[in-house]
């Protein structure tokens, strides 16, 4: 079985962010409990004999909390170990997946939501049926989101994506409904988190100081980025970053990283 561990970053209301992001981590069942104990080395390296502290990306970088008096030096190097732990994990074990949805007079609020839990769902499953039909590894999916403000919807949209299928056709490969959990209380979800506010940093800011290290554990094939959808308000107009260059020339990152 594999995990989907997922959370989000941005706004999906306000007019401060262009973007909502959804994005997570799918991990081989046997392998959430070594991307568990890295995350817990990295606070054993860097916090000896304090009690387990919560990495939270945006918390990290902005000096919040607990971070608040820790040295820059020592923070960017926090980040830099978790995107080494999702580098590095073995291959064939992990996988990532985002949606970035540009909002527009249209598409926002609980409709950029439920736009982005869509396409990772089916992008997840499309994960899961290529890993069948390519190399006969029948495995099921599993949801596990951050709790946040869409626990109910989240978990309605997802039955009917499950029962009437999605924009694309049916999901075959989900073996239970979605689960909610505290990202303070799994370091899965804490890895989730992670990769959203990286994806939220390139496409908001244009920032890849959190993404250039992890973009090459997307879920891809022949040089295109299944793993990642950018929804966008004006497709006629070019657009270099990762997801639309894989797409226009397989193989290609863009211009953005």
């Amino acid at each position: 079985m594999y995990l989907l561990y997922l959370d989000e970053s941005g706004n999906e209301k306000g007019a401060e962010d262009r973007h909502f992001v959804l994005a997570g981590v799918a991990a081989f069942e046997r392998q959430t409990y070594f991307l568990e104990q890295a995350l817990n080395q990295i606070q054993a390296a860097r916090f000896p004999g304090l009690p387990p502290e919560p990495f939270h990306a945006n918390a990290v970088r902005a000096g919040r909390g607990f971070w608040r008096k820790v040295p820059d030096a020592t923070r960017d190097a926090v980040l830099d170990d978790i995107a080494k732990v999702i580098a590095q994990a073995p291959s064939g074990s992990l996988a990532l997946f985002a949606a970035i949805v540009q909002k527009n007079e249209v598409l926002h609020g609980e409709k950029a939501v439920e736009r982005a839990t869509e396409e990772v769902c089916k992008r997840f499953d499309v994960f899961l049926k290529r890993k069948f039909q390519e190399q006969g590894d029948a495995q099921r999916g599993l949801l596990i989101f951050a709790e946040g403000r869409f626990h109910q919807r989240a978990r309605l949209w997802v039955r009917g994506f499950r029962e009437l299928g999605t924009r694309w056709g049916a999901l075959h490969n989900f073996c239970d409904i979605p689960y909610f959990a505290s990202p303070d209380d799994t370091r899965l979800l804490q890895i989730a988190d992670f990769v959203a506010h990286a994806v939220y940093l390139l496409y908001e800011r244009r920032d890849a100081s959190l993404a250039r290290t992890i973009f090459p554990r997307l879920d891809q094939k022949d040089g295109v980025l299944h793993g990642l959808a950018h929804v966008r308000t004006d497709t006629s107009t070019p657009c270099g970053c990762p997801a639309c260059a894989s797409r226009a020339l397989p193989g290609s990152s863009g211009s953005w990283l």
